[in-house]
């Protein structure tokens, strides 16, 4: 019976990404953005907490960005740094010639209420929030506006997250084969309305409606996009806004990361469901499709693969442990698959509804740190 009952929750389980596979391949495709005939002025947030080891390399790479250097401020936050982090970027701001503010927290306040923060003195219409440990690719903040001013509609919009491309580690391999699904599946929403899984690794809004990110629970990311929502517009994803960042090589400090991500957007699928009752593609199709993926899919992906593997042991212990041994084999050997992926995100998933009540708008960075040069 249970050689029955482990396959059919696992079928049950992967029904909302079965969905989002077929969407993907057959469903509506996102257009390409018109290009920017001028360059709106705009405020670059930054929150960072001990980032001395990047943050003169984060600079440079905010300047080295095709976006005009006179078309922008950067307003820093930093979050109680105990390093040289504040010291480092005022002299990296003047060496580049930008122009900026510094604001300094009396007390830790985590990345969403130091953007909120920010968001207050920021100069201009249209707000960008980015991590202080990741690398825009030249063009990505130019496309990332440009489609936000493509469609009155579109209030907020994120660019596309990916490892770094020379990362080789395991956890990076992982990552990338699910970064790669991830970010297809929040275009075809993108297409069709919009999407609240966000990557706060670089997103842009419009201040006057977006005007504080929720800072009670969840992640900034989402929070933003949900705002946008609420309001009845839409959060779009860019594709082509490409955003690198630093995986941890040790895959216990990249399960730290991927524990933290998965609970802040589950508290932030949590706290939206009211969004239910409107009446548009995102709250009648693809939320629905998303809570069941964060609530439902993760517990019974698991139940079942436990109650498979059981019934297989009762049948034949030693089948049984020749599928367990090819499990550990496929996670170590095939990281880049993203059958691989999915199995691990769903563990992450599982944590991160065990770690709702736990506060994690303070947190320490599990990024490795290193100076680029």
């Amino acid at each position: 019976m249970l050689l029955w009952i482990g396959p059919g929750l696992i079928a049950a389980a992967i029904v909302p990404y079965v969905i989002f596979l077929a969407g993907i391949n057959i469903g509506k495709k996102l257009d390409e953005p018109p290009a920017l005939t001028e360059y709106p002025k705009i405020s670059i947030v930054i929150s960072a907490y001990n980032e001395e080891a990047v943050i003169q390399e984060r600079v440079k790479n905010i300047l080295e960005s095709s976006y005009p250097s006179d078309r922008y401020e950067v307003i820093f936050v930093d979050d109680c740094s105990s390093d040289n982090t504040k010291a480092l970027v005022r002299e990296a701001f003047e060496r580049a010639g930008i122009t900026y503010r510094i604001i300094a927290n009396t007390e830790r306040l985590g990345t969403t209420r130091s953007y909120n923060r920010a968001i207050e003195a920021a100069q201009y219409p249209i707000v960008v929030t980015t991590d202080a440990d990741v690398f825009f690719e030249r063009h990505a903040l130019e496309r990332l506006i440009a489609r936000l001013l493509s469609d009155e509609r579109i209030v907020a919009v994120c660019g596309d997250l990916h490892p770094l491309p020379e990362e080789g580690s395991h956890p990076a391999q992982m990552e990338s084969a699910y970064r790669n699904y991830y970010g297809r599946m929040c275009t075809w929403e993108s297409a069709v309305d919009s999407t609240y899984a966000f990557n706060g690794a670089l997103v842009a809004f419009k201040r006057d409606l977006v005007t504080r990110i929720d800072d009670r629970q969840g992640a900034d990311d989402a929070n933003t996009a949900f705002e946008a929502i609420r309001r009845g517009f839409r959060a779009v994803y860019e594709p082509t806004a490409l955003v690198y960042e630093d995986v941890p090589e040790e895959i216990r400090r990249q399960y730290r990361q991927k524990i933290r991500r998965a609970t802040q957007l589950i508290e932030a699928t949590i706290a939206n469901l009211d969004l239910l009752r409107q009446r548009r593609p995102f709250s009648r199709f693809f939320y629905p499709l998303r809570i069941y993926m964060y609530l439902i899919t993760p517990p019974l992906f698991l139940l079942g693969s436990v109650l498979f593997v059981a019934g297989l042991a009762l049948t034949s212990p030693l089948l049984a442990l020749g599928v367990l041994v090819l499990a550990v084999l496929a996670g170590y050997l095939w990281s880049s698959n993203t059958a691989v992926s999915f199995a691990m995100n769903q563990v992450y998933l599982v944590r991160g509804l065990l770690n709702l009540g736990t506060d994690t708008r303070v947190w320490e960075s599990t990024s490795k740190k290193i100076r680029r040069v």
